[in-house]
């Protein structure tokens, strides 16, 4: 098989001589965290894109129906408390002391 391009000489212009360089190095690391960067921003952006579309991330499928009854009963709990301030606001009456002397 043939490469389309040199592979000794590229092998040739990564590997370690007999002097250090650290233009390669630096180059080499930021090549590598950018190509990662890349990799995890094309990953979040196609999982954004399946959740938003309703789609399942991985092998469990969503249950067919859910029980309703502890939704139903917190929402009863909010009802309630949603009455009782109504009834502060309009039915009870407070009398304050301090002004019952004057």
């Amino acid at each position: 098989m043939k490469l389309p391009f040199n592979s000794r000489s590229l092998l040739r212009h990564l590997s370690y001589g007999d002097h250090i360089r650290p233009a390669r190095d630096w180059f080499t690391l930021l090549s590598v965290a950018v190509f990662l960067v890349a990799v995890s921003l094309a990953w979040n952006l196609w999982l954004l894109n399946t959740v938003e579309r309703g789609g399942v991330i991985g092998t469990e499928s969503a249950p067919a129906a859910f029980d309703e009854a502890p939704i139903r009963s917190v929402q009863a709990v909010f009802k309630e408390r949603e009455e009782e301030e109504l009834r502060f606001k309009r039915e009870y009456r407070f009398v304050d002391p301090s002004v019952a002397g004057s």
